[in-house]
């Protein structure tokens, strides 16, 4: 297959997770097509979705693949710490290659886990003018992460946090609709 073959079935697919990110409104089913998708495309080991509280003070890991996944998921980073901490600081992606030697890395999942983080590349999640959470993927199989993965990763978070706000917004509805119904009949 030619680079540009490649080029083209990866925009492909990427159409293919846009779509269906459009057309799923719950949130677990979102966030496991967002992972998947994300590890898939980046070709890494390993990925994770870290959401913003309301505050916007801490970041809470939604879900994660591969060898850390269940381990860390709802393990809660302050927002400012680590790397996912820094991308939402500063509103921008982070490519890391060599994450123990880079001062923001929190190495406490590594510990955690037993896992060890070769290579990170984090992104901001963006809705409207605001950084809702960071979509991270580790450890690139075959090397370390480059400009098309980062542009993949970005493009496949502002796409999830555009399907993230639409889910979180169709259960406040529907939490809406239930207790108007029994307000109703009360």
């Amino acid at each position: 297959m030619t680079g540009k073959d490649k080029q083209v079935e990866t925009l492909e697919r990427l159409l293919e997770i846009s779509s269906l990110l459009n057309s799923t409104l719950k949130l677990d089913d979102l966030l496991a097509t967002i992972m998947s998708s994300a590890t898939e495309l980046t070709e890494a080991e390993t990925s994770s979705l870290m959401l913003l509280d309301e505050e916007g003070d801490e970041l809470t890991v939604q879900v994660a693949t591969g060898a850390p996944g269940e381990a860390v998921v709802r393990e809660h980073v302050p927002a400012g710490r680590g790397i996912a901490g820094w991308v939402v600081e500063h509103n921008e992606a982070a490519v890391v290659d060599d994450p123990k030697s880079d001062p923001r890395f929190y190495g406490g999942m590594d510990e955690k886990t037993g896992f060890e983080t070769r290579s990170i590349l984090a992104v901001p999640m963006h809705t409207h003018d605001r950084t809702i959470g960071v979509l991270e993927v580790i450890n690139k199989r075959g090397g370390g992460f480059d400009e098309s993965d980062l542009k993949l990763a970005t493009a496949l978070a502002n796409h999830a946090a555009i399907a993230v706000e639409n889910a979180r917004l169709y259960a406040r509805l529907a939490d809406a609709v239930v207790t108007s119904r029994m307000s109703y009949r009360l």
